[in-house]
């Protein structure tokens, strides 16, 4: 029970109904009781809460240089994991009671533009995963020697990867590259994938190699 103090205007101390008297220094507060926080676990928070920790899993399959390399420019207000994760947020999907990423929905990370860039087939071929593309665009033939990154996606394991080609992008026709198919799955998985540029004009390879040099403006829209 509290007790008033100094009158029914003044200071009281101790518990009345949802509100707390105290005072510090002479002087009296009051505060209201902390309240019990509700977490019931419905189907939709569940199906919620499953789908954001996915999305945090994928996000934090990237390193910091990574990040840097597909955030070039200091972020305001969020850090380049929250934006990614706000990229990969952005390719869900829903079937019934579940909601998940589609990692072959996924056409952009980071902010540097793609459209204008051609599109990557992926496909196991042996001990390899070959990673080709074809068709013109203004933007191949204007940056022809240089060597792109290729996001890579794994839709059936749920992983992502950023492979440095080891051929040039090509003013125009088909270009293709191997990259070890057990670093990156299974023969019977699923990939999918898009180009970046990096802005190399030499094949980025070894530790260390992701930082970026130069990236085509992004178009106003």
């Amino acid at each position: 029970m509290g007790k008033i103090k100094q009158g029914i205007l003044g200071g009281f101390k101790g518990k009345v109904g949802t509100v707390i008297g105290s005072s510090w220094n002479g002087i009296s507060y009051m505060r209201g009781i902390a309240q019990s926080i509700k977490n019931p676990k419905t189907a939709g928070q569940q199906t919620q809460r499953t789908f954001f920790k996915e999305v945090r899993d994928l996000a934090g399959q990237f390193s910091n240089e990574q990040l840097n390399f597909l955030f070039p420019s200091t972020p305001k207000g969020m850090t380049r994991r929250n934006l990614l994760t706000q990229q990969i947020a952005a390719a869900s999907v829903v079937d019934g009671d579940t909601k998940s990423v589609d990692l072959a929905e996924l056409a952009t990370v980071g902010n540097a533009p793609t459209a204008d860039l051609p599109a990557v087939t992926l496909a196991a071929d042996g001990a390899n995963l070959a990673i080709s593309w074809d068709g013109a665009s203004d933007i191949r033939t204007a940056h022809a020697e240089e060597y792109p990154t290729v996001f890579v996606a794994n839709v059936t394991k749920k992983k992502v990867f950023l492979v440095n080609s080891t051929a040039a992008l090509g003013a125009s026709g088909s270009v293709s590259f191997n990259a070890t198919l057990s670093a990156y799955g299974e023969a019977t998985d699923t990939f999918s994938g898009f180009m970046l540029l990096n802005g190399s004009k030499i094949a980025l390879v070894g530790f260390g190699t992701m930082g970026v040099t130069n990236r085509p403006a992004r178009k106003n829209r």
